[in-house]
């Protein structure tokens, strides 16, 4: 067994990157070796990392060859490959040319269909240390990167141009290629600038070595661990604590090859300007990390990741500090320009601003959502509706102001302070301020009830928007997040607040805000499109906690109070534990299946009591109209649990008039009673869910 190495040096990898590449290298380099016949029982990747200038690899136990490979090929059927004289056919001479053989040494296969001729082909296997380089080869070039590129007059295509590569078996060179100028080599190269040079190596342990030895953290876990400890050791030191963000910290790791954490300040007039502003200049913009104190707001000073030990640490430091200075200028003079004029005289602005070219502009956008947040309002808290449609009216405002020009991720958070500034009301500012939450998955939600109203108009108006004019996800592409705002809209609703909302009046309403002529579809082939969409969003939210099969079952029922199906969901998954639920479940699939073979003209009339003679029936329908009873008002105060119940007292009469009647008896009076009873039965269980759709129990 051999012992593969492999490094692709290239020019930085961008680090969004990363560690994608590192998964996708290790996992085809397994499958190819798989495909090619190069891998056994203890075949395994020792390991697999990268930094922004190498992706690297180690395998260890690759068979030194392939197994023997024997192929049968099936020739013409013996009882048409002689003539009657019993010479061979034109065919089965063919077939022995082809095979390279004659028709003497062929043999003969037995079928099920019968006997034909047949040939066995032999193919010895190649050596690993042949086969490997177009295997490595094959897999540069299929390498799915986001973004590629050619470099030179080549046409290699990579992410950045590869400068050397070393590719081993068991410590010989393996003449593969990785592009028209480089070729694989037993070199690889330390640190870019405190170990430049070119460094031989034998093997995947000594090259481990010689990396670190020359100022190289192979791993990305490894660089990302030393970034953690060192922020959070020097922001201690500052009396303070780092605002230690993961993605931040993955970034950081994929942008150095050597990570040392340096401490840097800024001048403290600075934290005059929203601590936001501050935390966003230093973050997405210079890769810093924030410090703050006990109470939450930050210290003058920053954790930035330099790539390598200098001498003088200092001359970073001070290079740090200048451009961070340079941005936090911007910031102070918007700061001070933007509260020139008072946030609610931008509206005029955003009717020169589109938001799509055939929805309009987003001061449309703005006057639509300030209708449809009056209306949340109405419907939840009827005393906040002059609030909720100022704050919508408003929460767009910030977009045409020169901070969120410059800084597009502060947009609604300094909406936010700007209104504050002038004079809003506190709610209305905050609503502002959260409006755009939650932005993702895992994004945090609007703190308050206005913030959730506002956001809410603004989804569904999106929402409303886009489907009304054709603008639907597809695939991966979703340009405008409709994704992201349906399961915002669905956390908003399910996630604590527990709203009782009817969407299909909401979604109407929507649509009738846009002008007329706007949209290419009516009010309900919109708003059901987009209720179908949410439902599709709710499934795969509600798949966390409960089964596909609750959730069909609720969602058969086409409801659009999404707290409402969500509660549905949660009585059945208790009620499964009941000892009535396989056997109820059981029955609706055979009254559903009896049902829809009926002919038409054997349903659709109501039960007659006077023509249930048997007691079986008489029983049943005895049973039901007393659940019906009980039922109705817990179903009235969505005591879904206590229904189940109730209706699970059916089980005995359903099971009584199967065993006992045929249900299409030869008379047709009989024959459409008993059907209308089962009608009515499927009617009753469907007050709470489709249970034709749940999966039995199994067992």
């Amino acid at each position: 067994m051999s012992e593969l190495l492999w490094e692709i040096g290239c020019e930085e990898i961008p680090s969004r990157m990363l560690t994608e590449a590192i998964r996708h290298f290790g996992t085809a380099m397994m499958t190819t070796l798989e495909g090619a016949g190069l891998s056994a029982t203890d075949t395994r990747l020792t390991w697999c990392h990268a930094t922004p200038r190498r992706l690297a690899l180690a395998v260890e136990g690759i068979p030194q060859r392939q197994a023997d490979r024997s192929e049968t090929r099936k020739g013409p059927a013996l009882e048409r490959a002689f003539d009657a004289e019993g010479r061979p056919t034109k065919a089965t001479e063919g077939f022995a040319h082809a095979c390279g053989t004659t028709v003497a040494a062929l043999e003969r296969l037995e079928t099920p269909k019968g006997t034909y001729l047949a040939c066995t082909l032999r193919t010895p296997g190649s050596d690993a240390q042949t086969i490997l380089p177009g295997l490595m080869a094959d897999l540069l070039a299929t390498f799915p990167w986001p973004k590629s590129m050619r470099w030179g007059s080549g046409q290699t295509r990579f992410v950045r141009p590869i400068r050397w590569m070393v590719a081993l078996l068991d410590g010989v060179e393996l003449p593969a290629r990785a592009s028209e100028s480089v070729s694989g080599g037993h070199e690889t190269r330390g640190h870019r600038f405190m170990a430049p040079g070119r460094f031989p190596v034998k093997n995947a342990q000594e090259y481990l070595t010689t990396l670190a030895a020359n100022r190289v953290m192979l791993s990305l876990d490894e660089r990302a661990r030393v970034i953690r400890e060192g922020v959070t050791r020097l922001s201690s030191l500052e009396g303070g604590s780092a605002v230690l963000d993961e993605g931040l910290v993955i970034e950081n790791a994929g942008l150095t090859e050597w990570p040392v954490p340096m401490t840097g300040r800024f001048d403290p007039g600075y934290l005059e300007i929203p601590p936001e502003v501050l935390a966003t200049s230093m973050k997405y913009h210079q890769k810093y990390f924030p410090v703050k104190k006990a109470d939450g707001g930050l210290l003058p000073c920053f954790v930035a990741v330099a790539n390598l030990e200098a001498p003088d640490p200092t001359v970073l430091v001070r290079g740090y500090e200048r451009v961070l200075k340079a941005r936090l200028e911007d910031a102070a003079f918007y700061w001070r320009e933007d509260r020139r004029l008072p946030l609610p005289e931008r509206l005029p602005a955003l009717d020169k601003v589109v938001f799509q070219a055939r929805l309009g502009t987003v001061g449309a956008k703005a006057k639509r959502i300030s209708i449809l947040a009056e209306a949340l309002a109405t419907r939840l808290d009827p005393a906040s509706a002059p609030q909720a449609a100022r704050a919508a009216l408003l929460a767009k405002c910030d977009l045409v102001t020169g901070m969120v020009g410059e800084f597009p991720e502060l947009q609604g958070v300094m909406g936010g302070y700007y209104a504050r500034h002038a004079g809003e009301e506190a709610g209305v500012a905050l609503a502002i301020q959260e409006h755009y939450r939650p932005q993702g998955a895992g994004d945090a939600l609007p703190g308050s009830s206005l913030g959730r109203m506002v956001s809410l108009a603004d989804k569904l108006d999106t929402l409303v928007g886009c489907f009304g004019i054709g603008l639907t996800p597809t695939g991966t592409k979703d340009p405008f997040g409709l994704r992201r705002a349906a399961l915002g809209v669905i956390r908003m609703i399910l996630d604590g607040a527990g709203l009782t909302l009817g969407l299909r009046e909401l979604l109407i309403l929507a649509h009738g805000a846009y002008a007329p002529g706007v949209l290419d579809q009516d009010a309900h082939t919109t708003g059901e499109a987009v209720l179908e969409f949410i439902h599709g969003r709710l499934e795969v939210h509600l798949r966390h906690d409960f089964t596909h099969d609750l959730i069909d079952a609720v969602q058969a029922l086409r409801l659009d109070d999404l707290t409402d199906v969500a509660a549905r969901v949660a009585a059945l998954e208790a009620f499964k534990k009941s000892d009535a639920f396989g056997a109820l479940v059981a029955a609706n699939k055979r009254i559903a299946n009896i049902l829809g073979k009926a002919p038409a003209a054997d349903t659709g009339t109501p039960v007659n009591p006077q023509g249930l003679h048997q007691p079986a029936e008489a029983e049943l329908f005895t049973a039901l109209n007393q659940a019906v009873t009980t039922t109705t008002p817990l179903l009235a105060e969505r005591r879904y649990g206590a229904t189940l119940e109730t209706l699970a007292t059916l089980r005995a009469p359903i099971d009584r008039f199967f065993d006992d009647l045929l249900v299409m008896d030869p008379d047709t009076a009989v024959r459409r009673n008993r059907l209308a009873l089962l009608g009515s039965i499927r009617e009753s269980f469907s007050r709470i869910a489709d249970f034709s759709k749940l999966a039995l129990p199994e067992g």
